[in-house]
């Protein structure tokens, strides 16, 4: 190798030894300013509601990500209780939250407060909590309060989650008790459900069911008195859902879900998967009924979660709303009002919910974030396949 060459190659290790330098130092410099960012914002602090306000009347406008409806029913009133603060609600869906976090903490552009989603596939968890890109902060007042589970890795506010319902026009009463049931040709066309791939909660109960092939399979064998054959390569969800594709019409969201099992003179459709909180349009005429005993399980349970961002430049304004929309100390604030209707549930010991059947009494199932995001690649691929052969264009 001639002199000139070694040369060439000499320089060009340089420059990326300067450009990993270059690096180093930037993600070093961040380090020092998140490390500064946290000892400032003192996410476990003691203050109170009337010193979080007083701290937040220097603050500008607090910024939420979230696709929630309800919370603008909160700003509403988060704003006239503590006159002189200002909430916007940018609607970010669920999906996209983690990369717009992740591309505002590499860019150090903190544009967003407060995060409100739920973690549908563990996403939330494993690229936005754990690396420091989002933090829980559990009032210390309100955390002995939450129910068992709730106020862990991440402060969930209010439970929800992806349900069966039936189309009450059609049916007196709940038509199916076995989840197989969905495949019989006579369901063909009349079950209708969010594309999984457009809407995110769907998603996390399309995938829950995936990676529960064994309650599925013991499902299989009590609806049909025989084995399930899975052929090799596959699971028993697979096989469920290849089965039950061909009888769903997949639509855009839960509204048109709601709409066509519940609207007004609406029996086309007869089965309905969508989000829980859709119960409270019952009140409003809505003619549907939940399903909340079914074998293996009728419902995914989603919780909604609120963090604040890393680098939030209204920390002050973001705790305080955090313990606002918890009901503050007692639990009877207005913030946590708009939540506690039918078909959520409460996350706190001392609140009650508008629910007629708890939880407890409801074959449901948590979603398993470790195994959902592990496998998210494998799952999205399988439900790009099966919508190629079962959506028309």
């Amino acid at each position: 190798m001639n002199k000139r060459r070694w040369m060439l190659i000499l320089l060009l290790l340089q420059v990326i030894m300067m450009a990993g330098c270059g690096e180093n130092e930037k993600n070093n410099k961040q380090a020092e300013k998140m490390q500064k960012w946290k000892e400032e914002a003192n996410l476990s602090g003691k203050e109170s509601a009337e010193e979080l306000y007083q701290a937040a009347s220097e603050e500008d406008t607090l910024v939420i990500y979230s696709v929630s409806s309800r919370v603008f029913e909160v700003k509403e009133s988060f704003e006239k209780e503590y006159p002189g603060l200002t909430v916007e609600i940018k609607d970010v869906r669920g999906e996209d939250i983690v990369n717009m976090l992740q591309d505002n903490y590499e860019k150090e552009n903190y544009a967003c407060d407060l995060v409100i989603c739920s973690d549908c596939n563990g996403s939330l968890n494993r690229e936005l909590l754990e690396p420091g890109i989002l933090y829980s902060y559990i009032p210390p007042d309100i955390a002995p309060k939450m129910k068992e589970g709730h106020a862990d890795n991440e402060l969930v506010f209010v439970g929800e989650a992806l349900m069966f319902f039936y189309n009450e026009t059609v049916f007196d009463e709940q038509p199916i008790q076995n989840i197989w049931e969905l495949t019989k040709e006579q369901y063909k066309g009349k079950i209708i459900m969010a594309n999984p791939l457009s809407s995110f909660s769907t998603y996390g109960f399309c995938s829950a069911v995936l990676g529960e092939s064994e309650k599925i399979s013991e499902a299989y064998e009590e609806y049909a008195g025989e084995a399930l054959d899975v052929p090799k390569g596959k699971t028993a969800g697979e096989v469920f859902w290849e089965q039950a594709a061909k009888n769903i019409v997949f639509t855009n969201s839960s509204d048109e879900v709601l709409e066509g099992i519940g609207g007004i003179g609406s029996d086309d459709y007869w089965i309905g998967i969508m989000i829980s909180s859709k119960m409270r349009y019952q009140e409003l005429g809505y003619h549907f009924a939940p399903i909340y005993r079914l074998n293996p399980f009728s419902t995914v349970y989603t919780p909604n979660s609120v963090t604040i961002a890393a680098g939030s430049p209204n920390i002050n304004t973001a705790k305080l709303f955090v313990r606002y929309l918890l009901g503050e100390t007692d639990g009877t604030g207005e913030g946590i009002k708009p939540y506690m209707t039918s078909g959520t549930w409460s996350t706190r010991v001392d609140v009650e919910d508008a629910n007629e059947v708890p939880l407890s009494q409801i074959d449901y199932l948590e979603i398993n974030k470790k195994y959902l995001y592990e496998n998210m690649d494998a799952m999205s691929n399988f439900w790009n396949e099966l919508l190629k052969e079962n959506v028309t264009p």
